[in-house]
């Protein structure tokens, strides 16, 4: 009995303890996603979306007040810009369903180490946040308005997600990843760019919501490649395409290709890539590098102005002989590119460590240098599984190919 007296008497313990720290949901100002800028001072100037839950539910435009309040702090240290933020927010902040962090470029040259050590010791941190970075002043982004999702942060987040059956090429980054590329030191950890596209300061009215087109969009585009925890360089789109495929992160994708030996000028057809994996085989052959990309990729030919018969298994075999080509073409891009940085963004150290551990040893003293020694071997495999409901172009079918 007395057992039973004593494990009552710690659990009233225990919540009363509790309670004492708790706050009412309605006094959180809860937090869709956080900028990084630095002043002119490199004082840091953070800046918070907050959601304003009783609108956030309702359609976007279709109130009088906008469904999330932007505002900014600033301080020496992160914490000091977050203890200042309490001086104007009249809630407490919840950054615990952060959905996206952005990072101003001159943030990334600065260092990003103090924005990493602060979300790896606070509790409410998310290892699954999404981090991108913004060429000029993060917090703009923070301040556009998007018309089909209320809150903007979510709109970021779904254009990261590739959810259903939407197309994305792209390797987004999240917190936990990102750590892990800068704390490696054979890896380069690479950000996508957030930009906003158009007249950013028309897009933070409501009144741009009332309207058919928007005067300012939110668009992913480049690739922003560090070494450590500090910014080196962009990849453009071209350079940048092939790193889903390296990195076996690609979920859904278009290829354009053309059609070879066609008299027509210009003609060219898409591939949805529906389904794909790669694989790495690294070797060290008398001392020098090579890694094997081995891509196999099945999908659907969606349209094509090509002049052939569909119809046989020949034609269709040389088609997926100019769509490997393109998909080649864009590994080696990327590869490229990468190389010229000695910024191994791929994952290349990681499988040499793995395979020849004893070799690694002293590779990886000298990793950027023996990255950018690494020759290439792409091989693709392609199938196309359907050519959809129609077996030829419909130039050929209404008689304007001959």
């Amino acid at each position: 009995m007395r057992r039973w007296i004593v494990l009552l008497l710690t659990i009233i313990i225990f919540l009363g303890s509790g309670c004492s720290n708790k706050i009412e949901l309605n006094r959180l100002g809860i937090i869709s996603a956080i900028a990084y800028d630095l002043d002119e001072s490199n004082q840091w100037e953070l800046t918070f979306q907050i959601i304003i839950p009783k609108l956030s539910q309702g359609k976007s435009g279709g109130g009088s007040q906008s469904p999330v309040t932007v505002f900014s702090s600033k301080g020496k240290t992160l914490l000091e810009a977050i203890q200042k933020s309490e001086l104007e927010a009249p809630r407490h902040l919840f950054f615990s369903h952060t959905q996206v962090i952005i990072i101003s470029k001159r943030v990334a040259k600065y260092g990003v180490d103090q924005i990493l050590d602060a979300n790896l010791r606070s509790y409410e941190s998310r290892e699954n946040t999404n981090v991108l970075i913004s060429d000029g002043d993060a917090k703009r982004v923070l301040e556009v308005l998007t018309p089909l999702e209320n809150i903007p942060g979510n709109t970021i987040s779904n254009l990261l997600s590739g959810k259903g059956n939407r197309q994305s090429e792209l390797a987004p980054s999240k917190l936990h990843e990102f750590i892990f590329a800068i704390t490696t030191p054979s890896v380069s950890a690479a950000l996508l760019e957030i930009k906003v596209m158009g007249e950013p300061e028309e897009q933070k009215s409501l009144d741009a919501l009332q309207e058919t087109r928007s005067p300012a969009v939110l668009k992913l585009d480049r690739f922003g490649v560090f070494k450590q925890d500090k910014f080196v360089g962009w990849l453009n789109r071209k350079e940048s395409r092939g790193i889903p495929w390296i990195t076996n992160r690609l979920k859904r994708t278009t290829i354009v290709f053309s059609c070879e030996g066609e008299s027509r000028h210009g003609q060219q057809s898409s591939f949805l890539v529906e389904e794909s994996h790669t694989k790495l085989i690294p070797n060290i052959s008398d001392g020098n590098l090579f890694m094997s990309v081995e891509i196999e990729a099945e999908g659907n030919l969606i349209e094509t102005t090509c002049n052939l018969d569909l119809k046989k298994s020949k034609t269709l075999r040389k088609l997926e002989k100019h769509i490997q080509k393109q998909i080649r073409n864009n590994v080696e891009d990327s590869f490229q590119a990468v190389k010229k940085m000695k910024a191994d963004t791929l994952g290349f150290g990681e499988k040499f460590h793995k395979s020849y551990p004893q070799a690694w040893k002293k590779l990886s003293k000298n990793w950027d240098n023996e990255f950018a020694k690494i020759k290439l071997d792409v091989n693709v495999e392609v199938k196309i599984r359907q050519t959809g409901m129609i077996d030829d172009s419909f130039s050929k079918i209404s008689g304007k190919q001959k």
